[in-house]
C-alpha cells in the first residue's frame, strides 16, 4: 500500500509561503487546468484567523463563496493564503480506493480524493490546497475550511453552532436547529419588526456568554419568499430566473411527502431545475433598519424542531443536559459527522494522518464552551409548525410574541 509521510502536519498547520503558492499554480502545467485557462482569484479573510484564496470562475464553489462570504471578501489580503481552493477540469486517478468506483475515498500517491460520481475534491496532505470540480458540493469544501477557523477559535473558548441569532425587545436570542426547522423564517419575522441580527445560519458562542456574529449571505428557499413577499429572489441570469420560476411553480404544487408520482416529480425538480437550490442574499439589503451585531451577550437559547402536525408554536424550558444533547446532534448532523468520515478515511490512507485526533480536540473544547454558556442562560425547546406560508397562518406574528415572552436570567434580574 502506497502511503505518504507528513511533516509539519495537523494540528500545527503550516503556512503557505508566497513562492510555494506561485509554484503550486505552475508546476506540472497545473495552471492550464484551471477553468478556461484563466486565473480568476478571490480572497477572503475570516476574523484574522484564516485567509482563503479561491481560484477559478464558473463552478459552484467559486459562485457560492462569492455570495455566501461577501462580507469577508478582500482585494488586498494582509497575508498569503492559508488555504487555496482551486476549481479544476482535470481528472484524478486513485491508486487506492475505499468504496465503490463512483463514490469513494482514494489516494493518488499525492492527494486524498473524495469522489461523488464525476465530481471530486482532491486534497494535498496538510489540507491547505483543495482542488474541486465544477459540480462538487460547495459545503463539502466549506466544512474543512471552517474547521480551520474552529481550531483557532476553540483555543480561545469559542464554538461554532448552527443557529440564527437576533437582538429583539432588549434580549439576544439564539435559535439552534437542524436544517429546515425554521431558523430563517424566525429571523425574518423578527427583522420585519425591527430586530438586529448576528447571523442567519451559524454563529460563534463563547464560554463567557457572548455570541459573535457570522454575517453570511442568507440562503433563501421558495417557502421563505412565499412567507415574506417583501423579499424578491434575485438571479444572476435570465436562464437562472426561468429555471427558478419553473422550480418554484412545481415546488409549490407538489407534496414532497405524498404519493410515489409526487415524490418522483419532486426528485426530478430538485435534480434538474434547482441548480443547487441556493440563492444567497444580504440581510442588510433587505432590512436596512436592522443592524448587524458583531457580538452580543446571550439571554436565551431556543432549540427548534419541526413539528409537521402542530398548528401553533409550543415552547418549554429544558435542562442544560438536554441542551447539550441537542447541540451535539445538530453539530454532528451539520458538519462533524461528515468531517469525521472524511478524516477517518484520510488518516487510514496517509501515514502520520492525525485529522481525527484534531477534530476530537476541537469538539471537546467546543462542548466545554457550550456547557458553560447553557449554564448561564435560559434554554428552551420550541416545536415549530411546518407551514409553507407563515403569514397566512399568523406564525410570523406568533413567534414575535413568543420571543417577547421568554424569561431570561438577565430579564429577571432587571425586573428585580
Amino acid at each position: 500500500m502506497v502511503r505518504c509521510t507528513i511533516h509539519n502536519h495537523i494540528p500545527g498547520y503550516r503556512r503557505i509561503r508566497e513562492d510555494e503558492f506561485k509554484d503550486r499554480l505552475y508546476r506540472s502545467g497545473k495552471r492550464s487546468e484551471v477553468i478556461g485557462g484563466s486565473m480568476n482569484q478571490h480572497s477572503y479573510e475570516f476574523f484574522g484567523d484564516l485567509t482563503v484564496t479561491v481560484l477559478g470562475e464558473g463552478g459552484r464553489t467559486s459562485r457560492q463563496f462569492r455570495q455566501m462570504y461577501d462580507h469577508f471578501a478582500t482585494s488586498t489580503p494582509v497575508d498569503d493564503p492559508d488555504i487555496i481552493v482551486e476549481e479544476t477540469t482535470a481528472d484524478v486517478e486513485a491508486e487506492i480506493v475505499l468504496g465503490d468506483p463512483n463514490d469513494h475515498y482514494g489516494w493518488t500517491g499525492e492527494e486524498f480524493v473524495i469522489r461523488n460520481g464525476s465530481d471530486f475534491m482532491a486534497v494535498e496532505p496538510g489540507w491547505d490546497h483543495l482542488k474541486v470540480t465544477h459540480g462538487f458540493e460547495p459545503f463539502y469544501t466549506i466544512y474543512p475550511i471552517e474547521f480551520r477557523i474552529r481550531q483557532e477559535r476553540a483555543a480561545t473558548g469559542q464554538a461554532l453552532i448552527h443557529a440564527s441569532g437576533v437582538r429583539f425587545d432588549g434580549q439576544t436570542t439564539l435559535f439552534p436547529a437542524w436544517r429546515g426547522a425554521g431558523k430563517t423564517n424566525i429571523l425574518l419575522s423578527l427583522l420585519r419588526q425591527g430586530a438586529d441580527f448576528l447571523s442567519d445560519d451559524r454563529l460563534w458562542v463563547s464560554a463567557d456568554g457572548t455570541a459573535v456574529g457570522y454575517p453570511l449571505g442568507v440562503n433563501l428557499q421558495p417557502y421563505n419568499i412565499e412567507s415574506f413577499p417583501e423579499i424578491e429572489r434575485q438571479y444572476a441570469t435570465n436562464v437562472a430566473r426561468l429555471r427558478g420560476e419553473v422550480y418554484d411553480f412545481i415546488d409549490a404544487r407538489v407534496d414532497r411527502t405524498g404519493s410515489l408520482p409526487e415524490t418522483a416529480v419532486s426528485y426530478l425538480n430538485d435534480a434538474y431545475l434547482d441548480d443547487s437550490g441556493r440563492e444567497f442574499t444580504n440581510i442588510s439589503d433587505r432590512y436596512p433598519r436592522s443592524e448587524y451585531l458583531e457580538e452580543a451577550s446571550v439571554d436565551n437559547v431556543v432549540f427548534l424542531e419541526a413539528a409537521p402536525k402542530m398548528e401553533t408554536f409550543s415552547v418549554e424550558r429544558i435542562s442544560t443536559e438536554a441542551a447539550m444533547s441537542a447541540t451535539s446532534a445538530i453539530c454532528n448532523f451539520e458538519w462533524d459527522g461528515r468531517l469525521r468520515e472524511y478524516f477517518h478515511a484520510y488518516d487510514s490512507l496517509v501515514d502520520g494522518g492525525s485529522m481525527v485526533a484534531a477534530l476530537d480536540a476541537v469538539v471537546e473544547q467546543e462542548r466545554a464552551a457550550f456547557r458553560e454558556l447553557f449554564e448561564g442562560v435560559s434554554t428552551y425547546h420550541a416545536a415549530i409548525p411546518r407551514k409553507r406560508n407563515w403569514s397566512e397562518h399568523n406564525l410570523d406574528t406568533d413567534i414575535v410574541e413568543t420571543v417577547k415572552s421568554l424569561d431570561s436570567p438577565h430579564k429577571i434580574e432587571a425586573m428585580d
